[in-house]
């Protein structure tokens, strides 16, 4: 059977990097599909017609699972972020502002199980602080100037991988949060998964860079 594209969004996690903290207990796919449950469990018909769902999602979890989870909670938050959006988007729903996640110990929960409560809330705020996210969990903040992205030491980012160009992309502060533009590197760029020039980076966003990925976080 063809996974959802959800579920393929979150696979790598339970198969890549990550592999082992997911080897007992619960897994992203699991939350992911508790997620899109409560995603179709809270539609409401807007007044145009349109399907609204809610926007923010607290997923509890066991003490055992959260604190497995901890060593990948920045990525997997982002993946769990993405997926919802990937559901919502997918189904045609519409949100009142950016879709979040957070991950919530609840003690007397039994390892493994969990419970996803839906919120509406309404409005965007701009986000304030940014940062690239590598695979290995390293962590590079975005400052207010451009943050360049490439091989040579005077980048803010120097990656080794030789698919990358000297000079290969900068991220930007721009009026509502943050636009990544490609140098014209030779091997490009992509945000999830779509080659581009110049994007408006959402937070949980997915960048490639040559072959180097990375997940941008804004809060």
């Amino acid at each position: 059977m063809v996974l959802r594209n959800f579920e393929r969004r979150l696979e790598h996690l339970v198969e890549g990097t990550f592999a082992r903290v997911f080897k007992t207990g619960l897994n992203p796919i699991e939350i992911g599909r508790r997620i899109v449950r409560e995603i179709d469990a809270n539609q409401s018909v807007a007044v145009d017609g349109a399907l609204a769902v809610p926007n923010h999602y607290w997923v509890y979890i066991s003490t055992a699972d959260y604190e497995r989870f901890q060593e990948v909670e920045t990525p997997l938050t982002n993946e769990l972020i993405e997926a919802a959006r990937t559901h919502i988007a997918d189904e045609s729903y519409r949100v009142l502002g950016p879709v979040s996640v957070v991950l919530v110990e609840a003690a007397e929960y039994p390892e493994g199980t969990l419970q996803v409560q839906a919120q509406w809330r309404e409005g965007a705020t701009t986000p304030t602080t940014a940062a690239l996210v590598m695979e290995t969990g390293e962590r590079f903040t975005i400052d207010d100037g451009p943050f360049t992205v490439g091989r040579l030491p005077d980048c803010s980012l120097i990656l080794s991988d030789e698919n990358v160009s000297r000079h290969h992309a900068v991220i930007q502060r721009a009026p509502g949060g943050w636009t990544l533009t490609d140098h014209g590197s030779t091997n490009g760029t992509t945000v999830n998964g779509t080659p581009i020039n110049e994007a408006q980076l959402q937070s949980g966003d997915h960048i490639v860079f040559g072959a180097t990925p990375a997940t941008f976080e804004a809060r």
